[in-house]
């Protein structure tokens, strides 16, 4: 499933608005991103995100306190393509949903945890649709790319990106895709179409 490292896929998470939507489906974004968090400035509810219509992009939904079957049942209502588990889920919850629907989320920089690298691994499996790092549940800052080296692919990179950073990004861990949010908005939950656009030229 690796994808062509010069040519990282793009996913806006956080999509709130019909015409956020619309403007990533335009530009060719791969991936639109719900958040199913309730504490998150960006929540919406499935019914929300199943009005939102968004043409080609892959729907993804973000997940952190709901079990496997509330996944599989909000999946089902807003049209999902993707999970992403942010809450360590173990692997049942894994097989429930289908490994090739996850996109599983690690931390690099969390004290005491390695970033897994083996099949044998069962916190962060490559055998997953996408592994996911960042540097926390929505707190919007970079990391140290540099502890990506030898990580599984394909992987996308979350964490306050901005089109300014993209350039060293790219050049230090050559990512399978990037995961925009608050660097792509005007405020929480309304996007900027010049921000997006930025970051697509990039690609």
């Amino acid at each position: 499933m690796q994808v062509d490292s010069h040519s990282p896929l793009l996913k806006v998470c956080g999509i709130t608005r019909q015409e956020d939507a619309t403007v990533c489906e335009k530009m060719g974004v791969d991936f639109c991103g719900f958040i199913f968090h309730p504490a998150s400035p960006r929540y919406v509810t499935p019914e929300q995100a199943s009005a939102l219509q968004t043409g080609n992009c892959k729907r993804v939904g973000v997940f952190t306190i709901q079990d496997a079957g509330e996944i599989l049942k909000i999946m089902a209502l807003a049209r999902l393509d993707y999970a992403q588990l942010h809450a360590r889920q173990d692997e049942a919850v894994i097989r429930a949903i289908g490994s090739e629907r996850v996109i599983r989320v690690q931390f690099p920089e969390t004290p005491g945890v390695a970033i897994q690298t083996t099949a044998t691994d069962s916190v962060c499996s490559p055998k997953v649709a996408y592994t996911l790092f960042d540097s926390g549940y929505g707190t919007g800052k970079a990391f140290d790319w540099q502890l990506l080296s030898g990580a599984p692919r394909p992987f996308f990179v979350a964490g306050g990106l901005h089109a300014m950073y993209i350039p060293e990004l790219l050049a230090v861990c050559q990512p399978d895709g990037l995961d925009v949010n608050s660097g792509v908005e005007l405020s929480p939950g309304i996007k900027s179409e010049k921000l997006i656009r930025e970051i697509k030229d990039l690609l």
